[in-house]
């Protein structure tokens, strides 16, 4: 039984689009009303309802749609819908030279030659995005066949997202079958958002780490905990004055232009230091990096350093253990070692920040100064497009020539005692050796 979850019923687009054995959905929520009390008075339909071979997808009855439509929307609002839609659905990447075919109703030979099919690539579709099935042909397939469309909020008002009691318990009822435990529960030892998922992600129980909805609502908790408690105190400090010394008023703040000098000068978003990721917190962060630069002066060295997951068999072995299972790492193929780590990312990036752990505490920063003798360093994470985490690092080294102050010969003498290049052995390592080679030819020419 193919599913569809939107927000109207009216809306082309969805939100959700699954297949479900309808026998074990009836079985699964028969249990849920059973022991979990969020579920308990749910009303279940008719069987013979809901499963009924006729019911018609959404693109079959458009007339009825549409009537409905008619009643509820002047056509301001059906015009706005449909830009909506047309948006979410297609979206239009005009700075990478993407389009899709359906979107505009045009032929390909109508379209300009920079928009022919044969210049974009997935045979003319858009590349996938969060708003896009990540199955194309699957939706085209099914795009006229019997699809029972759910619209579970519709013409419900919205409710504030901490308000809803039980809400984790409601959202996840596969980690939550019992509906307890959960954030909102008074405890003798009260947790903080943070510690709570903490305790969830690193439990020996992986249920949590491995359901990446989970991860994201982890995080959205965090964070909007996070802004609430630095706006709070950012109210406590907060001044009712201006830089330039002007009292701050309703009116001031009713006004557009007041509100952009106060963005401008950071005063209006300052609360969110606290939140990775936002313009304060780089700001923030590269104060601290500039700080750092006048007092210990120019870095030594700038290092990446990145994860060799797909060659690590104790993080592979680690996630299979947890899972209750043996597996020999040298019989494991690409595509199974990558279904392993998407298991459970969480204990992923965990191995991953242990290693960069042991890799300041014993090896640059260890008696054996490998790079010189460390005075401090910085460095930051990032995350590449498949999900492998790297870091990039700036380190200051006692001793350490200054470039364009110590001489050339110096300079070079201290480089050439920490840093050494070599072509890989043409005899033992062959397909190195030819791929090096190549890229020095690439960069020569």
């Amino acid at each position: 039984m193919r599913v569809k979850l939107k927000r109207r019923l009216c809306y082309r687009g969805h939100q959700l689009f699954q297949t479900v054995t309808w026998s074990k959905l009836m079985q699964a929520l028969h249990k849920l009303k059973q022991i979990h009390p969020q579920y308990s008075e749910i009303t279940i339909r008719e069987e013979a309802e809901l499963c009924d071979p006729t019911l018609p997808d959404d693109d079959d009855d458009d007339d009825d749609d549409d009537e409905r439509m008619e009643e509820e929307f002047d056509e301001a609002d059906l015009m706005e819908i449909d830009r909506f839609e047309k948006d979410a659905l297609c979206e239009n990447e005009a700075e990478d030279g993407l389009d899709v075919l359906s979107c505009d109703g045009e032929e390909p030979e109508n379209r300009p030659e920079e928009q022919q099919e044969g210049d974009m690539p997935n045979g003319g579709f858009a590349l996938e995005s969060c708003l896009q099935p990540p199955n194309v042909a699957e939706e085209i397939m099914s795009f006229s066949e019997g699809i029972y469309c759910v619209a579970p909020a519709e013409r419900n008002s919205p409710v504030g997202f901490f308000k809803t009691p039980k809400l984790e318990a409601m959202a996840f009822p596969v980690q939550f079958p019992t509906g307890q435990n959960t954030l909102d529960e008074s405890r003798r030892v009260k947790l903080s958002p943070s510690s709570y998922f903490k305790s969830r992600l690193f439990s020996i129980d992986d249920r949590f780490a491995r359901d990446s909805n989970y991860l994201f609502f982890a995080q959205f908790v965090i964070e909007v905990h996070l802004a609430t408690n630095s706006m709070t105190i950012q109210l406590r400090k907060g001044k009712a004055m201006t830089r330039d010394g002007r009292k701050i008023t309703s009116g001031m703040l009713q006004d557009r232009r007041e509100v952009e000098k106060l963005v401008r000068n950071r005063e209006a978003f300052r609360f969110m230091r606290a939140l990775r990721g936002t313009p304060a917190n780089w700001h923030q962060k590269t104060s601290e990096l500039f700080a750092m630069i006048r007092q210990l002066g120019t870095p030594t060295f700038f290092c990446t350093f990145s994860a060799a997951e797909m060659r690590w068999p104790e993080v592979i072995e680690a996630i299979k253990r947890q899972q209750g299972e043996e597996v020999n790492f040298e019989e494991l193929d690409w595509s199974e070692k990558c279904d392993i780590l998407r298991s459970n990312p969480v204990t992923a990036m965990r191995m991953f920040d242990k290693r960069v752990e042991a890799l300041f505490r014993d090896l640059l920063l260890s008696p054996a100064q490998p790079l010189g003798k460390v005075v401090d360093f910085f460095y930051r994470v990032e995350f590449q497009h498949r999900g492998s985490p790297h870091i990039h690092c700036l380190l200051w080294v006692e001793g350490a020539p200054v470039f364009e102050k110590d001489d050339d010969q110096t300079v070079c003498d201290f480089v050439s005692r920490y840093i050494t290049a070599q072509l890989p052995d043409p005899h033992t390592q062959p397909d190195l050796y030819k791929k090096v080679s190549e890229v020095q030819k690439h960069s020569q020419t």
